[in-house]
């Protein structure tokens, strides 16, 4: 059997009232939190890629594409590489940053605590995009052997690059103008 509860019509109505009330500013209240992480300029993320080198060969003048972000810059981002390096702890490799095909090398900082002078040595560079100065817009990372000499990698040969932040505009910033691949040589 189904008991009817007695409830008074007005009493009714102003709870539902307050209910609705209540529940459109929360629903405001999410929606705007929504859209304010959304307007934001950057996207926090976490991303991060290890290449493995080993057994891997990098030809004479030919680089090896390693990320790419497109369509998003890299707003902030770190790269660490173990590379061949020679007895004063410097390698022949380069590690090209920028927007394709607009890649100029990074100014790699040597990790000595790391590092075997005469065979491996491990560099690390901050990566971040910026919308003028040296660095501009960065959305690619390659790593380039500008020597005449084939570049053979041996064990524990890696790059691992992390991405901490994206920001929108890198379509825009390439239909700025032409830009081409900087081969330096070294």
């Amino acid at each position: 059997m189904i008991k009817k509860y007695g409830i008074p019509s007005s009493l009714t109505l102003v709870a539902i009232l307050i209910a609705a009330v209540g529940s459109t500013s929360m629903l405001f209240s999410s929606t705007m939190q929504y859209s304010n992480a959304q307007g934001s300029d950057t996207t926090v993320v976490r991303d991060s890629q290890t290449v493995l080198l080993e057994g891997k060969t990098l030809p004479a003048s030919d680089y090896i594409h390693l990320y790419d972000a497109t369509p998003y810059m890299i707003k902030v981002g770190h790269v660490a590489a173990k590379l061949p390096c020679d007895s004063k702890s410097e390698t022949s490799l380069k590690l090209l940053i920028g927007q394709a095909p607009n890649l100029k090398p990074a100014d790699l900082q040597l990790v000595k605590e790391l590092s075997k002078p005469g065979t491996m040595c491990i560099y690390h560079v901050d990566v971040e995009s910026t919308q003028q100065g040296d660095n501009g817009v960065i959305t690619d990372i390659a790593l380039q052997n500008p020597t005449n000499k084939e570049v053979k990698f041996g064990p524990t040969a890696t790059v691992v690059i992390g991405v901490d932040e994206i920001m929108p505009g890198a379509e825009e910033a390439a239909s700025m103008g032409n830009m081409s691949m900087g081969n330096t040589t070294g």
